[in-house]
């Protein structure tokens, strides 16, 4: 099948690894025949590294309607800012393409149910590029936790913090935004953990947190902002279950930074991509719980998105990371955003039947204003 990159800047490298890892194990499975940039070098430049890892160089667009015109692409793969995700995946699907969209689904709740809907419309797959629950680390921890390797889960810690120096974060002014990429890093990063955390322990139903904006202005040298979006926040959750989370992420850390997962169980502590701990003493190495329960899933979580599209495109196969799983995902941060702002708990299942918006209606209200 002929696939398609909507955007060539930092994140579409790891997915041209992901791409080069399934031709070297002999399961490639799309050929990238089209990449599309605004910026004509920077697509150039990466057709020419495209080549030199797959062996042909794609054709090179900066107008990915054109590209949907002319490419005769089955799939395409959406690397693009968070505030375009719902309007480019519409066009794709009204093209009769499959996507796979690069998380978080989409930069708010309501945009996301619609790209959901769109998919339903027009009878196209669309999944979730989201490496925490990708690859085969990913998926033999989730698998061990759910059948029982550590027992009842009873709590999920996950500490974050970064130190920027009150500079942009991946070197990207907007992502501290909320009009253009949904609030600071609880959704670029966030959606990561909470995709992780309820893939290995379902769903989520109650979130209470705080947030805040420390760094009130940012600069990457030549240009100062003022952040909209939060680069600290600090989140409590409960399972539908009955297992309790604590969540932090920061990008205004200083002097030294953190980062670390815990999933406490009845019968021990499992470190995701290092270890399970048991009450006996005993450690369960990663490759041995690999070889226990992922033995056949492909080790780059990107490379395993790509398995994923294209089993859900042949096979109707459901994948880990389907679009209403990232929806799920989304509305787990947005609720820890709504609960910030009101002050009050907040029930996830609110937040996905938009029932509660208070912040999504001030994240509505900067992207239009950055539109006029």
């Amino acid at each position: 099948m002929k696939l398609g990159f909507i955007g060539c800047g930092v994140i579409s490298t790891a997915h041209l690894e992901g791409l080069q890892q399934l031709k070297n194990e002999g399961k490639k499975m799309f050929d990238l025949t089209a990449v599309c940039d605004l910026r004509q070098d920077r697509a150039e430049a990466f057709a020419v590294e495209v080549e030199k890892r797959l062996g042909k160089r794609p054709e090179v667009y900066t107008d990915y309607r054109r590209m949907l015109e002319e490419g005769r692409l089955d799939a395409v793969s959406v690397l693009l800012d968070h505030d375009l995700h719902h309007t480019v995946a519409e066009d794709c699907f009204a093209a009769g393409v499959h996507v796979q969209m690069q998380k978080p689904l989409a930069i708010s709740p309501s945009f996301g149910r619609k790209m959901l809907a769109d998919a339903k419309k027009y009878g196209k797959v669309m999944t979730i590029s989201e490496p925490s629950v990708l690859g085969a680390d990913n998926v033999a921890m989730a698998r061990a936790v759910r059948e029982g390797i550590i027992g009842s889960v009873y709590l999920i810690m996950d500490y974050a913090t970064v130190t920027l120096g009150r500079k942009y974060f991946a070197g990207t002014a907007w992502r501290h935004m909320k009009g253009r990429a949904g609030a600071g890093w609880i959704n670029d990063h966030g959606v990561h953990r909470t995709h992780f955390f309820t893939e290995v322990n379902g769903p989520i139903k109650e979130v209470f947190s705080y947030k805040e904006i420390f760094e009130k202005e940012l600069s990457d040298g030549e240009t100062i902002i003022r952040p909209s979006g939060e680069d600290t926040s600090v989140t409590v959750f409960r399972f539908e279950n009955g297992g309790l989370g604590h969540w932090m992420c920061s990008t205004a850390a200083h002097g030294e930074r953190t980062g670390g997962v815990w999933i406490y169980g009845s019968k021990g502590c499992f470190r995701p991509g290092k270890h399970a701990a048991l009450e006996d003493g005993s450690i369960i190495p990663m490759s041995e719980i690999i070889e226990r329960f992922a033995p056949d899933t492909v080790q780059n979580p990107f490379a395993h998105s790509y398995v994923e599209l294209w089993e859900a495109i042949t096979d109707h196969k459901e994948p880990i990371s389907s679009g209403e799983r990232g929806l799920e995902a989304l509305c787990v941060v947005f609720a820890a955003l709504e609960s910030a702002t009101i002050g009050q708990p907040i029930n996830v299942q609110d937040i996905i039947n938009g029932k509660m918006h208070a912040y999504e209606d001030s994240v509505i209200e900067e992207m239009k204003s950055f539109k006029k």
